[in-house]
């Protein structure tokens, strides 16, 4: 419905006119502005960042210590957490040195990437989303030789602890440790039985664990097979002499069930048989079994005593069976008495057993030492060292300077000045002293890293990782770029998106084109240009313009607080907040509809420029 005009509206409307066309020239100003103002911005955009590709080496860069992700330009907090950012080292951001040679101006740059967001990436200056400068990334940092180098600030490098050790050529050995048990050597034991059956008439050695010397009298015995043996012999020499055929068979039969040559010499000295004849000791050592008593009836082939000489023995101990390929016999080896104050005995491996234990997974090795004073005794635990490798003048580092990761194995270099470089490295023996054979990775002379290294590679680690989120980033932004179509933005409300160029529905500003790629993947806040295109200076100059005359301009521009109207309904500027209206209309400084202020206890939300105007 149209509303009448009355002559004194008219009138003051003709009054109103200059200031109508004054209002009409700022807000064609402000737009015109804001087109230039962004060009001014990308001019002033390329300008800065130029300088600071320029000078990238020298800019400073700042990070959460909690989100390393959160990277900036300039001091502040993180928005994540809070927490104060902290500077970063040349060698942690895009922009720093990275530990590449040459000057800045030498050097390629790859890409610009936003501080704060490695993933936004262009190929040219500009500013990032939040209104940052993006920062140069150098092709150098990204496949140079030093593209890897973990760079430290000399005070964190002191704080954390980190110690360097040189490479070297040394003697790397590693003796195999494991447990032994005492035994008596099977080459050690005799054992005493006899020939011919009889009745024990003395015992002499009464104990098992009797020491005994080899021709020792352990008992007498007394059997009538063997009285009669001493009986022949006899007769034959006194018949056909002591050289004779006859004499020589009954000597000999008596030597065969094991009377000593002294006790036959005995009995020919005699000239008579002998009731009881005494057992001797075959070999010298300690009595392990004894199962004879004086007075009992033994028989042929029972064994009496089981002796064992102690002053040599054995130890069998078990190997696992990854380190059983390792060890051979003849090897040397090392027995130590840990209850003796760690002295140790030397020996070899003699045997290696042919079958593997199925529950324990080992395999039985043997070994012989010499047992002076008979110290260890059998079924003793001692600790046995198997010296299986050795390697003299190699390269080798402290074992500690081995970072284990998986299937590889990585040594941090010492560059100088807080530069540290991660290198995979080839090893060989893990020797003992803690030194380890360098096959491959490193040279002679080279400093590694003995402490503090596990914070050096998450440090190395969080750097790879970015540069793999950067580089997959890069290639989507690209793909991106080459498939999306124009969008179009408000400079005041990035939420506001069209196809096509026109005005901003919310605040009337001309939509300006977005840069590059930043519209890939983001939702549109208006399907077409149409709707936007539709708050034009014609439209504005008929019916908004109308309704700008329906209140004074300096209520508009009124800068002392609200002044509410009639209706009790408050409008003022989002931009400039100090301008209020009690009527609907645009801000006189930017061109802005003015919003209404919702009243306390109101739940309605502020009007936009497209509900005022007045009655209609």
């Amino acid at each position: 419905m149209t509303r009448p005009f009355s002559t004194p509206v008219r009138a003051r409307r003709g009054l109103l006119l200059p200031f109508v066309l004054s209002g009409v020239l700022l807000v064609a100003s402000l737009g015109l502005g804001a087109c230039g103002g962004g060009a001014d911005q990308a001019a002033s955009t390329t300008a800065t960042t130029t300088a600071t590709a320029d000078d990238g080496a020298d800019k400073q860069l700042y990070t959460c210590g909690m989100h390393p992700q959160v990277v900036q330009d300039h001091p502040g907090t993180c928005p994540i957490c809070g927490m104060n950012l902290t500077p970063m080292n040349d060698g942690a951001g895009g922009g720093g040195s990275g530990g590449g040679g040459g000057a800045a101006g030498e050097r390629k740059i790859a890409y610009w990437r936003a501080p704060m967001d490695p993933t936004y990436i262009r190929d040219k200056p500009g500013k990032s989303p939040m209104g940052m400068d993006l920062i140069p990334v150098y092709e150098d940092e990204l496949s140079g030789p030093d593209s890897n180098i973990v760079s430290i600030t000399p005070g964190v490098v002191q704080q954390i602890g980190v110690e360097t050790a040189p490479v070297r050529r040394t003697t790397v050995f590693r003796h195999l440790r494991t447990i032994g048990e005492v035994e008596v050597g099977e080459d050690e034991v005799s054992v005493v039985n006899l020939r011919y059956s009889g009745w024990v008439e003395r015992i002499y050695v009464e104990r098992t664990g009797d020491e005994v010397r080899k021709g020792q009298v352990l008992f007498d015995i007394y059997s009538p097979e063997l009285v009669a043996a001493q009986e022949e012999y006899l007769l034959a020499i006194r018949t056909q002499g002591a050289d004779s055929d006859l004499a020589r068979s009954a000597r000999r039969r008596l030597e065969l069930w094991d009377i000593a040559d002294r006790d036959i010499d005995a009995i020919v000295a005699r000239g008579e048989a002998r009731r009881t004849l005494p057992v001797r000791a075959r070999a010298s050592g300690f009595v392990l079994h004894k199962d004879i008593v004086e007075g009992a009836r033994v028989t042929a082939g029972k064994d009496l005593y089981r002796i064992g000489n102690l002053q040599r023995i054995w130890v069998t101990a078990e190997v696992y069976e990854h380190d059983a390929p390792w060890v051979e016999e003849g090897q040397p080896a090392q027995l130590e008495l840990t209850y003796q104050g760690g002295e140790t005995l030397e020996g070899r491996v003699s045997y290696i057993y042919p079958t593997l234990n199925r529950q324990t997974r080992t395999l039985t090795v043997r070994l012989e030492f010499d047992n002076p004073g008979v110290r260890l005794k059998p079924g003793m635990f001692a600790t046995v060292y198997i010296q299986y490798r050795r390697k003299d003048d190699t390269l080798a580092v402290p074992t500690e300077a081995i970072l284990h990761s998986g299937k590889r194995q990585i040594a941090f270099v010492a560059l100088g000045e807080g530069r540290f470089q991660p290198r995979e490295v080839k090893t060989g023996i893990v020797g003992d002293r803690h030194m380890t054979e360098v096959l491959d990775g490193l040279h002679e002379g080279d400093r590694v890293v003995v402490s503090s290294q596990f914070l050096i590679d998450s440090e190395s680690q969080l750097q790879e990782a970015l540069r793999k989120i950067i580089a997959g980033a890069k290639g989507r932004s690209a793909d991106a770029a080459k498939e999306a179509p124009p969008v179009y933005t408000c400079p005041m409300h990035p939420e506001v998106r069209s196809d096509e160029p026109g005005r901003c529905p919310q605040c009337g500003m001309d939509l300006v084109p977005v840069e590059d790629d930043e519209h890939a993947g983001a939702p549109h806040g208006h399907g077409g240009g149409g709707e936007a295109s539709g708050h034009d200076m014609g439209d504005m100059s008929g019916h908004e313009m109308g309704d700008m005359s329906g209140h004074d301009m300096g209520a508009m521009g009124g800068t002392d607080g609200p002044a509410a109207g009639a209706s009790g309904e408050t409008y003022t500027c989002p931009m400039h907040p100090d301008v209020h209206s009690d009527s609907p209309g645009r801000c006189p400084e930017c061109g802005m509809f003015l919003e209404k202020v919702a009243a306390p206890g109101s739940s309605g939300d502020a009007a936009t420029g497209d509900g005022a105007g007045g009655a209609q």
